[in-house]
């Protein structure tokens, strides 16, 4: 048995039999229609799948309750705030539209894509919507409430 067996012959400078084939469907892979299918799937799942979060600080004195809502490249018509019984709930829009033109200027790619991010904020006490104060400036939503709380000093 062993006269009859020959081991497979090994071109030198190739360690890896399936070299060739991977060599083949990485070309495959680069092709530019592909390619860019590929990439506009990675980045729909990246999208998709990202978590999107609203950081938020709160402050409490004396005098008021302050909520600040931490929305760097936001524009104010982008933020609607919404009074629900005891919660406020903030929502940011973001429209985006990207065309690309060829050299003729004829638009050969266009995207839109749109986004809806809200987060709830549970109140610490009934407010009346009139009561709500909010004011936007250089990436933060500050939003003031009236102390309703009564503390009782100690002595």
């Amino acid at each position: 048995m062993g006269e009859h067996f020959q081991p497979p012959m090994k071109h030198e400078g190739n360690e890896n039999p399936f070299g060739h084939l991977w060599k083949m469907f990485d070309q495959f892979l680069d092709e530019r229609p592909l390619k860019k299918m590929m990439e506009t799937l990675d980045e729909y799942f990246q999208q998709t799948f990202s978590q999107v979060y609203i950081p938020i600080d709160v402050h409490e004195t004396k005098d008021e309750y302050t909520i600040i809502a931490h929305l760097p490249n936001v524009k104010r018509n982008q933020i609607e705030l919404q009074f629900i019984d005891d919660h406020l709930q903030l929502i940011v829009h973001h429209h985006e539209s990207i065309e690309s033109l060829d050299d003729q200027g004829h638009v050969y790619q266009k995207r839109q894509t749109q986004q809806h991010i809200s987060r709830m904020i549970p109140l610490p006490y009934p407010v009346s919507e009139k009561d709500v104060k909010a004011s936007f400036q250089n990436g933060k939503l500050v939003i003031r409430l009236p102390q309703k709380r009564k503390y009782i000093e100690i002595e």
